[in-house]
């Protein structure tokens, strides 16, 4: 039988976005586990977050609701990856299109 982990408090909870803008360098991912963990540091989400990208969007999407200040998000070096992981990226870009069209705060550009 599996044992499930147990989560603490810390792990559950989500964490305080440490910077705004948020600036996402993807010139520092080598790969897809190194995307997912930039975005959930840079998005303060919960350390228990899955690295996939359903995971990234339920949890990223509630991530700015009810929250008064406006969120500038900017995209670094993204056309530095292989395009390999930029076509990994692609249902990401897609989640930020979402999260801008479902709250008003929320601003997104791609800078290089």
């Amino acid at each position: 039988m599996i044992e499930r982990k147990k989560y603490t408090q810390e792990e559950l909870a989500y964490r305080d976005i440490p910077e705004n803008p948020i600036i996402l360098d993807f010139s520092k991912c080598d790969d897809w586990y190194d995307i997912h963990k930039m975005l959930n540091d840079k998005f303060g989400l919960p350390l228990f977050c899955g690295m996939n990208w359903d995971a990234f969007w339920d949890l990223a999407r509630s991530t700015f609701y009810g929250r008064g200040e406006n969120y500038f998000i900017e995209i670094h070096n993204f056309y530095s990856m292989t395009e390999e992981y930029q076509d990994y990226c692609k249902p990401m870009l897609e989640i930020f299109e979402d999260i801008q069209k479902e709250n008003s705060n929320v601003f997104f550009a791609y800078i290089s």
